[in-house]
């Protein structure tokens, strides 16, 4: 009969030795070799474990560069020439990241007019200078057209670094260069001022007005303890996609034109 359960070792091991038994009595000689010590049997060799890796130090953080300030900056330069080579030294404003050059102004800074429009674009980036392009050729013909050029009319935006895609300058962009433009209109001290677009003219006159409802409508502007009369117009790039305005930006011009010769 099959038995219900296979044979322990114990039970194998003692068959063996009887079946030996009898092949020595039968005069068979056979070797049996020794069992393996229990250790062996039963025990998995001893595995060492590996040394621990040893801790890796993290590198010092680097010290954060110190914020700058534009306003100890701006307070800082005492004439234009200094006023233009901290703004070209600050790193406070991302558009500085994506700009090729910094925009500061074009023109003579101790001329009587200061016109104030938005910000660089593709040409004022690429030249490092404001209003050159399509829109500053036709802002340079406005100009001629009431008897101003570079000599009489001084140039610049209320930010210094050109907007990616040429995007309008937002509120925050505005806010971190205006402490350079008040100390601009401080230091050149126009004795008017022309505000060219509605971006330039909010900023200025800290105003939600749009450009259409303030065009042609006059003005102050502070700075620094420096006032002076501000004239909104049209921004021409403005003009170039909608000639059918310069009727109203011509009225300006007029109206600036009669300002300028009460002043002389």
């Amino acid at each position: 009969m099959t038995p219900d359960h296979p044979p322990s070792q114990a039970d194998a091991l003692a068959a063996l030795k009887s079946l030996v038994g009898w092949w020595d009595d039968a005069g068979i000689a056979v070797d049996i070799p020794p069992a393996p010590p229990p250790a062996l049997r039963t025990s998995a060799p001893e595995r060492k474990s590996a040394p621990a890796a040893p801790a890796v130090k993290s590198a010092p953080a680097a010290p954060e560069k110190p914020a700058q300030d534009a306003s100890a900056m701006a307070r800082d330069a005492t004439d234009i020439a200094a006023l233009k080579a901290a703004v070209e030294s600050f790193d406070g404003c991302d558009l500085k990241r994506t700009a090729r050059n910094t925009v500061f102004a074009r023109g003579n800074s101790e001329a009587p007019l200061m016109v104030i429009g938005e910000g660089p674009g593709q040409d004022e980036d690429r030249e490092g200078l404001p209003f050159v392009g399509r829109s500053g050729q036709l802002l340079d013909r406005m100009l001629a057209a009431i008897g101003l050029d570079e000599a009489s009319a001084y140039i610049t935006n209320v930010v210094f670094w050109r907007p990616p895609g040429n995007r309008k300058p937002s509120t925050e962009e505005i806010e971190i260069c205006r402490p350079f433009v008040e100390r601009h209109i401080a230091l050149a001290k126009p004795r008017l001022i022309l505000l060219v677009g509605g971006i330039s003219t909010q900023a200025m006159l800290k105003t939600p007005q749009g450009i259409m409802a303030l065009r042609g409508r006059w003005s102050q502007v502070t700075a620094g303890g420096h006032s002076a009369p501000a004239l909104p117009t049209f921004h021409p790039a403005f003009l170039l996609r909608r000639p059918q305005e310069k009727a109203k930006a011509w009225a300006d011009l007029l109206s600036l034109q009669e300002k300028l010769e009460e002043l002389s």
